[in-house]
């Protein structure tokens, strides 16, 4: 019972800093840059503040996709096939 209380204090905690950001006219921070690899055989894997990403298929079994944070509502201009491009690239595909 303590933890249930204690995750519903934690979401109405970030619910608040959610609204404040948005309502005080500033938008999430998303970084749209990363330092991309090549992980095994093709897995194409890009690090964003410091967290791991996965840009195809074959990273995405071991890492979130980018989609989580990279969408076309986050940052439009994203370009995930250049991004595979270039991560196979650097697999020597």
């Amino acid at each position: 019972m303590k933890l249930l209380f204690e995750a519903i204090v934690l979401f109405v905690i970030g619910a608040i800093v959610l609204s404040v950001a948005i309502i005080g006219g500033e938008e999430p921070l998303v970084q749209e840059h990363g330092e991309l690899r090549c992980e095994g055989t093709g897995a194409i894997v890009i690090t964003i503040d410091g967290k791991d990403y996965g840009v195809n298929g074959m990273a995405g079994a071991r890492y979130p996709p980018i989609q989580v944070i990279w969408n076309k509502a986050t940052v439009p201009e994203a370009n995930f096939e250049r991004l595979v491009a270039r991560g196979l690239t650097l697999c020597d595909w």
